[in-house]
């Protein structure tokens, strides 16, 4: 953590400079959120390769996210569905929601049926309260 010293006004003043992360999130000068996830998927099934949700304290849906295909796959297709999902809350006030269904979006990607190899995808996801996230997913597809 660098520290700073520099007088002012005949004052020390000691300046911290901190650098926090999301998990596997930076920040861009737009104040979007970008991420990169890494899945695998068996060639030609469905799977589920992500979800997104926005609760209140309470668990109700404080609002459904909006995703938006910014890239496409190469070698299959990406579909969104609203549907209940489990939450996976870290902090203390909405872990409690974790345990039931909620309303939210899910995420499934199906490969061209007898494809293998690496294929990516990159998805735009706007919460409706101002936080938007950029996640790129990259995929192994397995023969099965």
């Amino acid at each position: 953590m660098p520290l700073r010293f520099f007088r002012q006004n005949n004052i020390l003043v000691t300046v911290v400079s901190l650098s926090l992360g999301l998990s596997g999130c930076v920040t861009n000068a737009g104040g979007v959120l970008k991420s990169e996830d890494q899945s695998r998927a068996l060639s030609g099934e469905r799977t589920k390769m992500g979800q997104s949700y926005n609760l209140n304290v309470d668990c109700t849906a404080a609002t459904i996210p909006h995703i938006s295909l910014v890239q496409p796959p190469s070698h299959g297709s990406v579909e969104f569905v609203r549907e209940k999902v489990f939450s996976n809350y870290k902090e203390s006030q909405r872990v409690k929601c974790n345990s039931k269904r909620s309303p939210g979006v899910a995420e499934y990607y199906t490969s061209q049926s007898g494809y293998s190899g690496k294929d990516m995808y990159k998805v735009r996801v706007s919460y409706g309260e101002g936080t938007i996230r950029d996640v790129t997913v990259n995929i192994n597809v397995i023969k099965n």
